[in-house]
Parts: C-alpha cells; sequence; structure tokens
C-alpha cells in the first residue's frame, strides 16, 4: 500500500511540474498613450491555477523591476489564457491601471515561481526561479544585462514591421518570438510566414535652421532583406540609399522633405506591409535666450536658442544625456535622437545649443535639435557649489542640474548591503536634516564599492522624479567619489580580475604576496563563494548568468569589483 501510495505521489508531482505557465504574447506600445497595452500568459492545461507564480516587469533603464503582479489566487480561461494589462483592454484579468502600463523597451518581462515580497520595485534582474522571460524593444540597442541577468539571447523589436502601433510581440513554435497583428485571447500568427524584413528610424535630422523654410533628411536602416522583391513608396520627399530586394541589410534615405511636412512611407512584398508616419521636426532657430536661469523660464514646447556659453559638467551614454551650467543656472540636455554629433570634455564651453525646452518626471530638459559645433572653450575648472541638506530642502528647484556638494558631512543610510547598487536611494543625515542620494547614473564606477561608513563629504548633480520621491542628489563618477565617499584607489588597484564578463573562472593578480580571501556575493547581497586562494585561478562554474559583487582581501587591503557571468 505504501509503494501505490508512493507512486500516486510521484505521478501527482510530476503532474504538478507540468502545468508551466509562459508568456505568449506581449504588445507594449501603442498610438499616443498606450491604453491598450498587454502581456498574455498561457498554461499548458486549461483552467490553471497560477498559485505561487509571479510576473515581474523590469526596466532597462538601470535593469531592474518596476512592477511585480502576484498571480496567487488567479486561474488561466478555458483556453489557458490570462491578461494582465491596461483597465481598457478587453476582458483583462489583472488591470494596471488606464495607460503607459507597460515600458516600450529596450525592457523584459518575466514569470517566477516565488513569492511577491522577494521581489519589491528595484530588484536587480535575476535568473533565480525563472520559469519564463522575453526582453523586448521599440528599436533600442540590446540591452545585455537583461539578456545576461535572464539567460536569453535574444531581443525582440516590437517594431521590426515597422508598425509597433498596430503589432504585437508572439510566441512562435518553441521558445521563439515574431511581430504581428494582435491575437488578444487567439491563437497567435504563423511566424514562418511572417514578414522578415525590419525597418526602423535612426535619424530625422534638418538639414539647416533658418528663419526661412528648410528641408530635412530621414534616414532608415532595414535588417532581414535579400529574400524578396520589395516596393518602397513616400507621400513627400525623395528615395535613396540601398536596396532591402537586393541587399541583406542597409540604409534607406528620404530627403528633400519640407520643414513642418509629415510624410508616410510603406515598404510592401508579397509578406510585408511596413507603413510609417514620420512627424516632421520644425527646424527654426527660435527665440534667443542669454543664458540658462532665462532658459528655465520659457514656456515649454517651444524651440530656443541659447546665445551665451555654458560648461559641461556631466556627460553619460544613457539617452546622450549632458549637463550644462552657467552662472545663473543649470539644465539637462537630453539627446535621445543623437543629434549632437560633437565630442566635448568635461569643462567644454558650449555656446549656440537650439533646441526646445520641456520637462519630464518635473525636471527641467532641453532638447537638442541640431549639433553647435566645436567647443567655444576647453579646460574650464568644473567646480562643485557648496551648499547644505537646509538649503537642499527649502529651495531644491533653485539647484536642479546643477553639481553641488553637501556641508557638513553627512552619515550614509537606507540599504542593508554594503556596497552601492544601481538604482537605490540612500539617506544623507547631518545636523540640518536628511536628504536623498540615488544611484541614478547607471555606469559610474563607484557602482560595486562599498559604503563608506562614519561622516564623509558628498559631491554631484542634483536630479528630480516628480513621481517617485522628489529630489536627488547623484555622485558623478570616482572622481567625485574616491574623496568625497570615502573609496580609495589604491585598495582598488591592488588586484585585477579577468576576464570580465566570465564563464567558468575567473583570475586575480595582485601586486601584494600571500593568499587572498575572495567573497563573492549574487545581487540579493547573498554569499554564494567564500574561499582562500593560494593561486591567481578562481572556479566560477557553479554560477549562474548575472551580475555579482567580488570582495577581496589580502594583508589588510580590500577592494570590492563588479563582476558579469555569462
Amino acid at each position: 500500500m505504501k509503494r501505490i501510495t508512493l507512486l500516486l505521489a510521484l505521478f501527482c508531482v510530476s503532474f504538478t511540474f507540468a502545468q508551466v505557465v509562459k508568456i505568449n504574447e506581449v504588445d507594449a506600445d501603442q498610438t499616443s498613450t498606450d491604453t491598450m497595452e498587454y502581456v498574455e500568459l498561457l498554461s499548458s492545461s486549461p483552467s490553471q491555477s497560477l498559485d505561487g507564480y509571479i510576473v515581474v516587469f523590469f526596466n532597462g533603464n538601470g535593469d531592474a523591476s518596476y512592477t511585480t503582479v502576484d498571480l496567487t489566487g488567479f486561474t488561466t480561461d478555458g483556453n489557458g489564457f490570462l491578461i494582465i494589462g491596461s483597465d481598457a483592454v478587453p476582458g483583462v484579468d489583472i488591470a494596471l491601471g488606464p495607460d503607459n502600463t507597460i515600458q516600450n523597451g529596450a525592457d523584459a518581462i518575466a514569470i517566477y515561481q516565488d513569492s511577491a515580497a522577494n521581489f519589491p520595485d528595484g530588484t536587480l534582474v535575476t535568473s533565480t526561479n525563472l520559469v519564463d522571460a522575453i526582453v523586448y524593444d521599440t528599436n533600442d540597442d540590446d540591452d545585455t544585462e537583461l539578456l545576461d541577468g535572464l539567460g536569453l539571447s535574444v531581443q525582440y523589436n516590437e517594431d521590426a514591421n515597422g508598425n509597433k502601433d498596430i503589432e504585437s510581440i508572439q510566441r512562435g513554435d518553441g521558445d521563439t518570438f515574431c511581430v504581428g497583428a494582435p491575437t488578444l485571447r487567439a491563437a497567435n500568427i504563423d511566424c514562418g510566414a511572417v514578414c522578415s524584413l525590419n525597418v526602423f528610424v535612426v535619424d530625422v535630422t534638418c538639414d539647416a535652421i533658418t528663419s526661412g523654410t528648410d528641408t530635412y533628411t530621414t534616414t532608415l536602416n532595414f535588417e532581414g532583406g535579400g529574400t524578396e522583391t520589395y516596393t518602397i513608396m513616400t507621400t513627400e520627399g525623395t528615395i535613396s540609399g540601398d536596396d532591402p530586394s537586393s541587399q541583406a541589410s542597409g540604409e534607406i534615405i528620404i530627403s528633400g522633405v519640407n520643414e513642418g511636412v509629415d510624410f508616410d512611407y510603406t515598404v510592401t512584398s508579397t509578406l510585408c506591409n511596413i507603413t510609417n508616419t514620420i512627424n516632421a521636426p520644425e527646424c527654426d532657430p527660435g527665440t534667443d535666450v542669454a543664458d540658462i536661469a532665462t532658459l528655465r523660464g520659457s514656456v515649454e514646447g517651444n524651440v530656443y536658442t541659447l546665445t551665451g556659453e555654458a560648461i559641461l559638467t556631466f556627460q553619460q551614454d544613457f539617452r546622450n544625456q549632458k549637463f550644462i551650467e552657467d552662472a545663473t543656472g543649470a539644465i539637462l540636455i537630453d539627446d535621445t535622437s543623437g543629434n549632437i554629433t560633437t565630442a566635448y570634455d568635461l569643462g567644454d564651453g558650449i555656446s549656440g545649443l537650439i533646441g526646445t525646452l520641456s520637462s519630464f518626471n518635473g525636471m527641467m530638459q532641453f532638447v537638442p535639435v541640431s549639433d553647435p559645433g566645436a567647443a567655444t572653450s576647453t579646460g574650464n575648472p568644473v567646480t562643485s557649489q557648496e551648499v547644505s541638506i537646509s538649503d537642499l530642502l527649502a529651495n531644491p528647484e533653485n539647484y536642479e542640474s546643477e553639481y553641488v556638494n553637501i556641508s557638513p558631512a553627512v552619515t550614509i543610510g537606507g540599504n542593508p548591503n554594503p556596497f552601492w547598487e544601481v538604482g537605490t536611494v540612500y539617506s544623507l543625515t547631518n545636523g540640518d536634516g536628511s536628504f536623498n542620494f540615488r544611484t541614478s547614473f547607471f555606469d559610474a564606477n563607484y557602482i560595486g564599492q562599498d559604503i563608506p561608513t562614519g561622516a564623509v563629504f558628498i559631491a554631484g548633480i542634483i536630479t528630480e522624479r516628480e513621481d517617485d520621491g522628489g529630489y536627488y542628489i547623484t555622485a558623478r563618477d570616482n572622481d567625485d567619489a574616491s574623496t568625497t565617499l570615502g573609496i580609495g584607489d589604491n585598495a582598488n588597484n591592488a588586484f585585477v580580475l579577468y576576464p570580465n564578463p566570465a564563464q567558468t573562472q575567473i583570475h586575480i593578480a595582485s601586486q601584494l604576496s600571500g593568499e587572498k580571501t575572495v567573497a563573492i556575493f549574487d545581487i540579493s547581497g547573498k554569499k554564494v563563494i567564500d574561499q582562500t586562494m593560494s593561486t591567481d585561478t578562481l572556479d566560477i562554474s557553479q554560477l549562474t548568468s548575472g551580475m555579482y559583487i567580488v570582495k577581496i582581501s589580502q594583508n589588510n587591503v580590500a577592494s570590492t569589483k563588479k563582476l558579469i557571468v555569462r
């Protein structure tokens, strides 16, 4: 009888494990305010309980979670579907809000067999307890951190057919996805018979910026050509460039369109019907403003020329962002289109910037429409302005985008882990009160290093996130951090870790002698390796793909480094 009971139990366990739920379809981008976003789950059996499963949405800006949905208490329908999405999605099972609820990419969605309590907002991507995942975008570069963290190799573009607003990403045979007309609660399209051509906009640039009527040029890139005969048509301008009928990839150029005139282009073949609208830029120098304070006080949505010189205080690859400052104030340049092509160094003076004044999440930004050209001066000192926490709390808007240092010294709290983590908020406290530090510059080279203890001085850029706590200060890089944050360069340079990224082993070379103690932590702070090394080689084959923190100690010298495992 015991044997029968055991066999029955094993059968039940096997049956339970077979109840797999997968991501079947994702529609993250629609026209305008995105009121019909959804992710469709599909279970291997109809009416399946989803107790114990969660769905986690990851933002590629920082590779951390922004929403977690607990599926406990929910069941798929009679066809195995469950829909998570915006309020207006027909028959939505779990509603997330009215619009813009799912990020457009590069982002990720993952199913875990785990507790929602283990995935608060800001949790870094992980493959632990992962059931299924997809990394997707709308014409964005591959997010290698998301792909590596989830153990994936392909990032899917919802705009693969040039129809991101009217098409979705759908699972085909096996674990591959393709793009086509949405199939909410219905069988997906046949991925084997879809358009293989991917056409995407890479640039819309004014040919000149004058007070008269100027023209603009649109540059399209394509991939997946050479398999059919394609016809390219446009309602305005002249088409030139490469031919997708004979080339696998290349560039299509549409030129000679007057500013202010929108146009449509189409690419058709037996399997393809790609259409898209190009919104015309205004090639207008706009109103002259002499300084940043005047610019910040102007009307959002209008074009302005900043005639005075501003000094570059910080720049990063993310959205080609730059922070500039003059004697009157500072502002963020948000250049997601890459219109500024001139390479600048910190301390360079820039004059004649032309752009549109706008704001995002409460933070004022200047969106350039052209390249201002060579620096008008170089080697200017970049010096932080000394402020108190009382000053920042009383008038934070006065310091937005400025490079400042907080005095007197502060103590740092707010996170149990001993090292700096991306996308994390820390409290800075002294006798004047408390102000928040946020690790918003994800490529900063102090990430992964030890957080100093005791009283320290902090410098950085003041930023605003209106919907997420207000104002923050963020150190720019380790040149700030090595003194103001108490991180020593000598200890950091005593060890060299390679290769990085790594797969099965790493080498840790040292300028010192004697045994090294190495501790490796995963992104949750759990110690996964603790070993004393008498050689330079360490076996890491037991580690799964993702980011880790390596702490090395030798002869009373310690250092902390980031490690990516593929």
